[in-house]
Parts: structure tokens; sequence; C-alpha cells
């Protein structure tokens, strides 16, 4: 077989199993104790075609994620009623007129959607408000986001917007069932694939748009259907920049301490991956880059060695930085007790965002618990709390575990011309290490019984890049997708 055989992804009439999901999300609302309300209804609507700016040109369409989770429906349009006694699923098909049908493909036939999708019911939007009266909620449990329009006036008093639906929602969301790990796992091998290329292919002078149109080929070529987020390819000492997207430049092609930070994964159905790669654009590492790239994979591959249910994400953080802390001393660039500059986040001065995130049907999926400001319950204004800051790491959880370290000059100035912080740093190596740029090492896992699986297999050893930015080739190894 040639190494760039494409093996087809078979398509399959296998649905989705979101009715587990929504399974989970009425058990939740019924035993939550202010919420045991056994007439109530869920009423959410899809995300619909919307157009750039005030003009015709459609924008890229993608499903709203929460609609997504209950129906498994990635077309516009659509809208679910689920009874929360029963867990009856209602979908609903948007009604498109004989004039739409010109430049837009009407919904399939209700009993092609019944198999295609894990619900109970198909009907037209026409009659949702029938169903309403048949049902006769005595709540309807909706999130404030969502276009209730549809829903008759007579019921509108009976709309509750409260903080539980999407608590509930955001709860379920973070605790993946296992055919959510499978996908996701099959997505990341995809996106992994994806970077392999990019490494294999990456050479200097060469432009980083191209880079970034190969990973949307590759990905494309194994069965997603599109990008979970804007791609990042930077390189040379932009690559101190985190969310650089123009892709202006081309790969330097005379330094030899240039690295290409590819920050980039695939999408399918909805379920994201999100993988970061560094590597040398002349295909092999400089003293430096090494040296500031090997600090790196440590502080990942420690975090990793400690994952398990019960561990506390922010003592993940706090062990990353104390690595990277140790290390910046081992090399010169910071000076000082280990502890007071820990005190006074030193450290930070080259490493200034998040350990990771979690991971699932966005990309910076929900983070759990919420802190509410209460006041009327129209006005209960809600805020997603910081990434697991609260609990501790639960068995099928999926996050990243991404650390990093960067020679932004703007922000080490900031730090470094501060009164009194001066002596913690070594300029002279500040400037030796500076040519780097910035290197991130980012993996997506999930959290098992006894530790964490990491479903990335990208490789990330220096040696590794070495050899594949070496061959020229690799065995293409395309993900046949079970979906």
């Amino acid at each position: 077989m040639s190494p760039h055989t494409v093996i087809p992804i078979r398509p399959s009439q296998k649905k989705l199993a979101t009715k587990q999901n929504c399974h989970k999300v009425c058990k939740a609302l019924l035993d939550a104790q202010a919420y045991n309300d056994k007439k109530g209804v869920i009423y959410h609507r899809g995300a619909v075609y919307a157009n750039r700016h005030d003009t015709d040109i459609e924008l890229d369409y993608r499903q709203e994620s929460y609609f997504f989770y209950l129906t498994g429906v990635e077309d516009p349009g659509y809208h679910v009623i689920v009874d929360i006694n029963t867990t009856m699923v209602y979908l609903f098909t948007p009604s498109i007129d004989s004039t739409e049908c010109l430049w837009k493909c009407p919904p399939a036939a209700p009993n092609k959607l019944l198999r295609l999708y894990d619900v109970d019911s198909v009907q037209d939007e026409q009659d949702l408000d029938q169903l309403l009266y048949e049902l006769n909620p005595s709540t309807i449990y909706t999130l404030s986001t969502t276009d209730t329009v549809l829903i008759p006036s007579f019921f509108q008093p009976r709309m509750s917007t409260h903080g539980c639906l999407r608590q509930v929602l955001d709860e379920c969301r973070l605790i993946k069932s296992p055919w959510e790990i499978k996908l996701l796992r099959q997505v990341t091998q995809a996106s992994s694939q994806a970077h392999i290329a990019l490494m294999r292919d990456a050479h200097p002078h060469q432009p980083e748009s191209e880079l970034v149109a190969l990973f949307h080929w590759i990905c494309s070529r194994h069965g997603l259907t599109r990008q979970a987020y804007i791609p990042i390819v930077v390189s040379g000492k932009r690559t101190a920049v985190l969310h650089e997207t123009r892709y202006k430049h081309c790969l330097p092609g005379d330094d030899p301490h240039a690295m290409v930070l590819v920050d980039a994964g695939g999408e399918r159905f909805c379920y994201a991956t999100d993988i970061t790669r560094c590597y040398p654009v002349s295909g092999t590492f400089s003293k430096e880059s090494r040296t500031i790239y090997e600090i790196v994979l440590k502080m990942q591959e420690t975090v990793l060695a400690h994952l398990k249910p019960g561990v506390m994400w922010s003592d993940m953080e706090k062990l990353a930085i104390r690595i990277l802390c140790q290390e910046l001393c081992r090399i010169g660039i910071l000076i000082g007790d280990e502890n007071e500059l820990l005190e006074l986040n030193i450290p930070t001065t080259f490493y200034f965002h998040g350990l990771g995130h979690s991971v699932g049907l966005d990309v910076h999926d929900v983070g759990g618990r919420q802190t509410k400001d209460h006041g009327d319950d129209d006005e209960e204004e809600e805020r997603l709390s910081t990434f697991l800051v609260d609990r501790p790491l639960e068995a099928n959880m999926v996050l990243t575990v991404e650390p990093g370290v960067y020679f932004n000059d703007s922000w080490i100035s900031t730090w470094t011309q501060c009164p009194g912080y001066e002596h913690y740093y070594n300029m002279d190596r500040i400037r030796q290490y500076s040519v780097v740029g910035g290197i991130r090492i980012e993996d997506t896992i999930v959290i098992t019984d006894t530790g964490h699986e990491n479903l990335t297999t990208a490789p990330k050893k220096v040696e590794d890049i070495e050899k594949i930015m070496a061959s020229g080739a690799h065995r293409d190894n395309t993900i046949d997708f079970d979906y």
C-alpha cells in the first residue's frame, strides 16, 4: 500500500446515542430538589443560517452544542421538546416553503429522520404548539439564549430560563459517556495524523497558509468534516504569541533556532479535539530550542503522571509551574530562592495561560459547576466557574494538558522592568533563549478509573520529531470511523 493511500470511511447508519444524554439531563433535573417537576418539559432550538454583516453571504454554519447534545442533529432550524417525566424526545423540523427549496435542501422525511436520530417522534414545527397543549407542561425549561418565538403566548408565563437547566446540562456534558469518548478518541487520532503530515511536510520558506491548507485537507481525508477552531500556525519569534491566525508569513529560511507551532484539531459530529505540536523549521532542534522544548515536555509529562480521579486540577497547575521554576533556575534564566520566586509568580513571566481545559462538543468545553448572583428569577446572572477549581478530577472527564514557555518581548519587559524585580532575572540568558520564541505541547486526554488515557498519538519526543522530519514520508493510517 502506498504511504498516501486513503482508506475510505464507510458510511454508517448507526445513530448517535443522544437519548442517553436526555435521560441524564431529565434525571438530574428531577433529582434537583427545587426542580422536582414531573410536569415539566425542556425546549431548545438549534442554530440557523446567518449572513455576514449586512450582506447575503452566508457565514460558516455550525450547530449549537447544547442542541446537538440532546438530538445529534447537525442541520439548521430544528427544535426539540423533551418530556422530563417520560424522557420522550420530540424533534421538530423547520418549515421550508417552495421558494426556499430552490436554495436549500428540505429536511428529510420523518421516517428517515427517525432512522438517523435517537428521538421518539418527528413533526413539523407548525405542530409544536399542538404538542404543548397536549402535554400541558407546568414548566417549560429553556436557556436564556434560546429563541422561543414559536412558543405560544399562552405558555410564556410557564417558561423558566432559571440557571438550573444550564447547570444540569453542563454537569452532564462534563462527564462523557463511553460512546462520546470513543468518538473523541477517533477524532483525536485522526487529527494526530494531520499533525504528523505537517511535521513531514514543513520546510524553510514554506507559507504558513500552505500548512493550514494541508491540515484541513488531511483532516478531510480522515473524515473530520470541519475544524474545531481556527488553526494556529506560526513560526519564528511569533510563536510567543498565543492566538495568531493571520498566516501572513513564511517559515524562516536562515534561522537555525526557528520553530513552527501548530495548534489545531478537527471535529466530527460536533465533537472536537485540541492538539499543539512544535518542531524546528530546519528539521533539527538547536541547543536552545531543544533545551526549552524539553522543559515544556517535562512539565507536561510530570502532570500526566499524576492524573487520576481525585486529583485537584489546581494542584496540577502549581506542579507545572514549580517544574518550570526549577528548570528556569537550572539553565540560569531565573535567579533566587525557588519558593520566593513562586510566591511572587515570577515564572509566569514565561508562562501566562492555564494548564488546560475540558474538551467535548466545544473545544473549550463546559467547565462544570457555576456560581450565581442571586436576584429576581428573570434577572439571575450566571457565571461559569474557573475550570474545575472547586472539585477533583473524575473518571470520563476529557481535558487538555498544555504547558508552554514563551519569550514574549512585551510581557518580559513588563516583568523585568518592574521596580524591585530586576535581580530575579538573568537578562543575558533571556536573550540567549529568546531566539526560540514560544513552545507549547498539548494533548487531549481522558481520565480513567485508575489514571488517564492519552488520546493524542502525534509524536512529541525530540528524536521522534526529527526522525519524521528527516524521513519526508510516513504511512498514512487513516482512521476508520464507526459513526
